[in-house]
């Protein structure tokens, strides 16, 4: 027993912890399962860091595969992997207050400090309606987005057998809205059978932003809708507000940025509405989604190093995305141009930024940076590929995009567990696992230190 009690309080003696190795346990799981002779096809062999890499990425919904998912695992283990990618993308502690709801058990203090961590929350309050909002979002958009998709692949004779097209559509739409990467097309095709198809890219972009630009905003846009009905004014909080414009600003900025370097290559011989819709597209699934409608070999050195940046930034905060997040980007820039003016608060919207949050957004992009760079360094000394490819792969990774340069499948297999692990610390954010080492009571120390400086910069 106390054995058990010590174990307990290692793994889950925070709420921090807690949160971390839930995720873990679900992950070990499920590479377990997709192990299963059930899982994989006859006459296919699946190793232990296969499974193990395949089971990360659908559980940090980044995309990233060293197999070709059609072609290894049967029905049984599709399915599977999309439950696995689906529990990612709205957060396994999400799930498991969906069941609490359900059942109608009381979600006690302890249950909501860990939905705190999971969701980037910073107040308790109101914690369990933004949960009953997100979650009747989240499936109204995939249950008609699967509908939409099922139909359209079927009659568009995408997929001539019914039953096939609408499995297609399960799959792509988890995949889509989750802002996983993952896809059952034939010849592991990703977007590219729908590159002249802007119907099915409109649909494809409309569910990569809606996963992407974060849980807290689906939940505003259901009680706006809900007002609008009523008659009644709704205005969005200020916390929606800035994501909808950081998340907007990078999406355009960045279309608009790939639209102009690869006008002379890529784009070079395509029409202006096609253009249009490649640079969009991938500037949007940069943002976590994985998907393409091209081959990223094709795009110029400029514009890969472009979209690392675009994939280093990631998603919105309490989103299925990753990365160091909009927001975090945004109060570093708003912070250097605040210091560069002399200014000694941040202001936004006439409101003025807690020195804590601050204080975490420098913390957060300076544990990015140097996880990054270590990677990218290991895997260099590992790896026979260009320090390009691997920057783009380990970026990718840590953003949980899941674009590649095509070595995924190439990896030696300890590069696939160290990428494994990047992955999932790219799904929980730098500050959970930062917070994984900290100590369940704060302890105040009773020396009392002079100040000092030192020169920096």
């Amino acid at each position: 027993m106390k054995i058990l009690h010590i174990i307990r309080k290692i793994f889950f003696g925070t709420y921090a912890r807690g949160f971390i190795f839930s995720y873990l346990s679900v992950m070990l799981v499920g590479a377990s399962v997709l192990k299963l002779p059930i899982s994989v096809q006859s006459g296919v062999h699946l190793s232990w860091a296969d499974a193990l890499f395949t089971a990360s990425s659908a559980l940090s919904v980044t995309g990233l595969t060293t197999i070709v998912v059609r072609d290894v695992f049967t029905i049984f283990g599709q399915t599977v992997l999309i439950l696995i990618i689906q529990f990612g993308g709205i957060g396994l502690i999400m799930m498991l207050a969906m069941f609490w709801l359900v059942a109608r058990k009381k979600i006690g203090f302890k249950e909501r400090n860990m939905i705190m961590t999971d969701q980037n929350q910073i107040s308790r309050q109101g914690i369990v309606r933004f949960i009953r909002n997100v979650i009747i979002v989240i499936f109204s958009v995939e249950i008609i987005a699967f509908l939409v998709i099922g139909n359209y692949l079927y009659f568009a004779g995408y997929f001539p057998q019914l039953q096939e097209a609408f499995f297609q559509a399960f799959f792509m739409t988890i995949s889509l809205f989750t802002n996983a990467g993952f896809d059952i097309a034939p010849n592991d095709d990703s977007f590219q059978m729908f590159a002249n198809d802007y119907f099915m890219q409109s649909i494809g972009m409309l569910l990569i932003f809606l996963g992407a630009v974060g849980f807290w905003t689906l939940a505003e846009f259901k009680e706006k809708i809900k007002a609008k009905l009523a008659g009644e004014a709704y205005k969005f909080s200020l916390f929606v507000r800035i994501l909808l414009i950081m998340y907007f600003l990078l999406w355009f900025g960045g279309a608009a940025v790939i639209y102009v370097i690869e006008s002379s290559h890529f784009l070079a011989d395509k029409g202006v509405v096609e253009s249009i819709f490649y640079a969009l597209f991938m500037s949007i699934t940069t943002r976590n989604a994985g998907f393409s409608t091209m081959d990223v070999n094709d795009f110029s050195a400029p514009t890969q190093v472009f979209l690392m940046a675009l994939m280093f930034i990631g998603a919105s905060p309490n989103s299925v995305g990753g990365g160091i997040r909009t927001t975090t980007f945004l109060v570093i820039i708003l912070s250097i141009h605040a210091f560069a003016l002399g200014r000694e608060h941040i202001i936004v919207f006439g409101r003025r930024l807690k020195q804590e949050t601050i204080y975490k957004s420098f913390i957060t992009l300076t544990v990015a940076a140097m996880l990054v760079s270590g990677y990218i360094f290991v895997l260099a000394v590992i790896e026979p590929f260009s320090t390009s490819a691997i920057a783009f792969e380990v970026t990718s990774a840590f953003g949980t995009t899941g674009l590649s340069l095509g070595i995924t499948g190439d990896l030696h297999h300890i590069s696939k567990i160290l990428l494994s692990v990047l992955m999932f610390v790219g799904r929980m954010g730098v500050l959970a696992l930062l917070l994984m080492f900290r100590p369940e009571q704060k302890t105040k120390g009773s020396v009392s230190y002079p100040e000092t400086d030192i020169i920096v910069g």
